[in-house]
């Protein structure tokens, strides 16, 4: 029997992305999940949704571990997203459909996200997600579960280097989100932050860049893709393509090891 590959993230990693700035693209070819599934043979679980943050990445992944017999378990990938991004959830009970259908075992649930509105601020956002790393990584630990997690876009970096638009924003010519607060001092307070958590965190389980970079960097900043124009959807729209999907499968696969 195949074991599962259970995934979360955002809309690089869901298996399905609809391109609101070129809605005549055909975007239904295989995520990395599904590819990496095959590679590994195994049966995927892509929990992932456009838009999720990483309370959403953590929370699903959380779910399915406990809900799923673990002998079933082959693996176990986290591709966290934006620190910024806030998730929540609604329980309608006459069964209003849900906005990602990712409540796979408790109807319901309807999950909700924002990029710019979340309550807070960047230093207690990636906070919050530095511990979701380490309480993803203590129960997979616990039950003896092969994992591995990464940052698949940038923790905090977006933010304070002002946000950019959704692409249907940017074609309207609209510009980046301003950051309020000085973006020096902000890099500078969340390494000393994110240099605080390393000691709890495995460095081989949580992959990115290569052995010789410092782990503050692979909890910082997406994974080294070296995607370029060709692997993304437009210079709009920066989700990759088919043949980006395909790249990002060899990379993570590659990093695996």
């Amino acid at each position: 029997m195949k074991k599962y590959l259970i995934v979360s993230g955002c809309s690089y990693t869901a298996a399905k992305y609809f391109c609101w700035a070129h809605p005549e693209i055909d975007t239904s070819y295989p995520r990395w999940p599904e590819l990496l599934g095959k590679k590994l043979n195994m049966k995927v679980m892509n929990l992932a949704a456009p838009g999720a943050g990483n309370r959403f990445i953590l929370q699903t992944l959380l779910e399915a571990i406990e809900r799923t017999p673990k002998q079933k378990i082959g693996m176990v990938m986290a591709a966290w997203s934006q620190a910024n991004r806030d998730d929540w959830q609604d329980f309608h009970i006459t069964g209003v459909p849900i906005a990602f259908p990712n409540e796979h075992f408790i109807s319901g649930f309807k999950w909700n996200n924002t990029r710019i509105r979340r309550p807070g601020d960047i230093f207690s956002w990636v906070r919050e997600s530095l511990l979701g790393f380490i309480t993803l990584q203590n129960v997979c630990k616990r039950y003896d579960i092969p994992f591995k997690q990464f940052q698949m876009i940038g923790l905090y970096r977006p933010w304070i280097s002002g946000l950019m638009r959704t692409e249907t924003d940017q074609q309207a010519g609209l510009p980046r989100y301003e950051y309020k607060g000085n973006r020096a001092e902000s890099e500078k307070m969340i390494r000393n932050l994110i240099k605080d958590y390393e000691k709890f965190i495995d460095p081989n389980i949580f992959i990115g860049y290569p052995k010789t970079i410092h782990l503050t960097d692979k909890l910082s900043h997406p994974m080294d893709w070296s995607l370029g124009i060709d692997d993304q959807i437009s210079k709009i729209d920066e989700h990759p393509n088919k043949q980006g999907q395909e790249k990002l499968t060899e990379i993570i696969y590659d990093r695996m090891g």
